[in-house]
């Protein structure tokens, strides 16, 4: 009988809280400012790693296509004008857009590699570690709140010497040396996260940046050689 008054106790409280009646006791404003923290976290960590995944899915798409349309300029500069100026230069922008396609898809890989598949991992390990204490915390938390709020109806209907007081205070008490436990828990993984989440990710930007520089880079080489063989041709 007594579990079944705690389990319903629990549920009132949880209630309570969803439909916005009541708030937190045990939790301070900062372990609440450390929650949000958290599902900041999560929620922009998702973000990331949907919108970078479907971009490097794009851009595979986009290069298959840049392919194609280089494969068609090269087939028509070696067919039908073979042997003439122009059919020389549509081969040689055929070659140039390929090589440029297959160092965007290299460059797409790397980026995949370097960025957006450590961001999906360190939310499956790392942000995982942080909501699972968070959970933990979160399952003592309203044990502990319920108990509060407990002794508050208590106080109101009994003497503050009472029996029926003092057996909710050492519930409380006890509650409390638990919650403490869970909550330290819990802050000691959250500043772990922060820690590795800054340093993972200034060094995965880094790579993915020196990626992208990498191609620029070799694809503005390969347009401008294209460019001075067109030039020579103009003239």
């Amino acid at each position: 009988m007594k579990s079944f008054t705690k389990k319903v106790a629990l549920v009132k409280q949880m209630g309570m809280e969803k439909m916005g009646k009541t708030e937190s006791h045990a939790d301070n404003d900062a372990t609440k400012e450390t929650k949000d923290k958290l599902r900041v976290i999560k929620n922009e960590y998702k973000e990331i790693y949907t919108t970078g995944k479907f971009y490097c899915q794009e851009t595979e798409k986009s290069t298959q296509e840049g392919t194609k349309f280089a494969d068609a300029l090269t087939k028509f500069g070696e067919g039908f004008l073979i042997n003439s100026q122009v059919g020389e230069v549509l081969k040689n922008v055929g070659f140039q857009l390929k090589a440029v396609e297959q160092a965007r898809q290299t460059c797409n890989v790397n980026s995949m590699t370097s960025l957006i598949a450590p961001v999906g991992k360190f939310n499956d390990t790392e942000i995982k570690k942080a909501r699972d204490a968070k959970h933990k915390q979160d399952a003592v938390r309203l044990r502990y709140d319920a108990a509060l709020e407990k002794l508050t109806e208590t106080k109101k209907k009994n003497d503050a010497n009472s029996l029926k007081v003092k057996q909710v205070e050492t519930e409380c008490e006890e509650l409390k040396k638990e919650y403490d436990a869970v909550n330290k828990e819990f802050s000691d993984v959250m500043e772990n996260l922060n820690i590795e989440m800054n340093k993972r990710l200034v060094a995965e930007l880094r790579e993915f940046a020196l990626q992208q520089l990498a191609f620029y880079k070799q694809a503005s080489a390969l347009w401008a050689e294209s460019n001075e063989i067109l030039s020579s041709f103009q003239a």
